[in-house]
């Protein structure tokens, strides 16, 4: 396991090198699982394959970590196609559950005379783009979609966004990352921080950006303080491990002199970031990675670390 904080401009960053997926549930949501469904009614209607595509998979998992607040069954008004899924509590929604619930619309759809019979409360506008064949859905003239798919999966059933939520919210929810903060800064007699859901926006888009490959490596120009983890494969990684990592770190850091005395393979700067008086505001992000690793990254708001300061 590893993780590494940042420091504002002009300050070297010593790299140690933002939904929530267990393994079990990573098999019933995989990219290959959202695939496998589209292709399959695309097949049966004699329309070629579509492939998954990194770019698009960002924007959904970016739009969906914006709905997880909420569920709210909203379309993100973006350029690409768009298909909704949004599942009750209770059950743990899968991939299968959000396509198979657009491909029932086919019943619906009359190929021959291009029109829909759905009753009301009902469409064909889901189903079309599943079967796409042109660059761009018109509802108007009921074409099909972009060749590729921004399934956007709410209710935690969708492209790479917690499909397991139910089962691991207890150790990976928002409440948790800012309980293990907020026992770290009251232990040194600070305030407490706080959600915020823009900052929280922001490390679940770059946590995204890090699922294909679970490098521990800083986001640019970032306008936020950041503290990043990664844990290998073969194990549920949790906030608690992140945040412990980086509280690990207090026994390196002297607060009378304001120094560290970490080893060359450790530093202070996770855990004075964490208790940097000043950053009130955390959002913070966990991915499961392709290659079976965990990311897990917290963005503050303010910045802390500010060379030659002292974190409270």
């Amino acid at each position: 396991m590893a993780s590494s904080s940042s420091k504002l401009v002009c300050f070297a960053l010593a790299l140690a090198a933002a939904t929530v997926l267990v393994a079990p549930c990573a098999a019933q949501n995989s990219p290959q699982d959202y695939l496998d469904p589209h292709n399959a009614v695309r097949s049966d209607v004699g329309v070629d394959p579509v492939s998954w595509d990194d770019t698009l998979a960002e924007y959904a998992q970016s739009y969906a970590a914006q709905r997880q607040g909420d569920c709210a069954f909203v379309h993100s008004g973006g350029s690409y196609g768009e298909n909704l899924f949004c599942g009750s509590a209770g059950a743990d929604w899968s991939a299968s559950d959000a396509v198979g619930s657009w491909v029932d619309e086919k019943q619906y759809y009359d190929h021959d005379s291009n029109s829909c019979s759905a009753p009301e409360g009902k469409s064909c506008l889901k189903y079309f783009p599943v079967v796409t064949m042109t660059p761009r859905y018109n509802q108007k003239s009921m074409a099909f979609s972009s060749w590729k798919l921004a399934c956007i999966g709410l209710a935690f059933a969708a492209a790479l966004v917690a499909p397991c939520a139910a089962q691991n919210s207890a150790q990976n929810s928002a409440q948790d990352f800012v309980n293990l903060h907020n026992a770290a800064r009251e232990a040194v007699g600070l305030g407490q921080v706080h959600w915020d859901d823009n900052v929280a926006a922001y490390a679940q888009s770059y946590a995204a950006q890090r699922q294909g490959d679970c490098t521990l490596m800083h986001s640019t120009n970032r306008p936020y303080g950041e503290n990043i983890y990664m844990g290998p494969a073969g194990k549920a990684w949790s906030a608690a491990d992140a945040v412990g990592l980086w509280v690990e770190e207090k026994q390196y850091y002297d607060h009378a002199t304001n120094s560290c005395s970490a080893p060359v393979d450790k530093s202070c700067g996770h855990y004075t970031q964490i208790v940097w008086r000043d950053s009130t505001a955390i959002g913070c992000a966990r991915v499961d990675c392709s290659n079976g690793g965990v990311f897990i990254i917290c963005s503050y708001n303010p910045p802390g670390n500010v060379i030659g300061q002292s974190p409270y």
